[in-house]
């Protein structure tokens, strides 16, 4: 029974957001762990873009507008999600991108501090508290 209200109340929420035009990018290494996130974003209404390299998710941000950036803390090689965020905070076309990054379960919180997100999301975490997070960094 919680569950479904939490739903009827984030839809009634949400009735003045086009869902349909929000457009949410994915950077993660690791798709298969997200595949149940992007369905269930996407049975919401938004339209996700995924990428699993900084390269390529840099190249998809600035090639078309997003409304919002779910970011890897934690992607391989030398760029990681942190290096990604720095860059987009200093870049005048990007600054203002709305970001939530994910986080393992513990650390990093010392870099939080550094840099503006919209939202935070520690592993693993539930659904249901993906959806508000989103809801909430679209919305702001």
């Amino acid at each position: 029974m919680a569950h479904r209200a939490g739903r009827e109340g984030r839809e009634h929420r949400r009735r003045g957001l086009n869902v349909a035009q929000a457009r949410i990018l994915l950077i993660d290494h690791r798709p298969d762990n997200l595949r149940q996130p992007v369905l269930r974003l996407e049975l919401e209404g938004y339209q996700v873009e995924e990428a699993s390299t900084a390269e390529e998710g840099l190249s998809k941000l600035r090639a078309s507008r997003h409304d919002l950036l779910l970011l890897d803390a934690e992607l391989p090689g030398d760029r990681d999600g942190w290096s990604i965020l720095k860059e987009i905070r200093q870049d005048p076309d990007l600054e203002s991108t709305r970001v939530i990054i994910f986080m393992a379960g513990q650390g990093e919180t010392g870099k939080l501090g550094l840099y503006e997100v919209q939202g935070e999301l520690r592993r693993p975490f539930p659904i249901g508290e993906l959806l508000d997070k989103v809801e909430r960094a679209l919305s702001a």
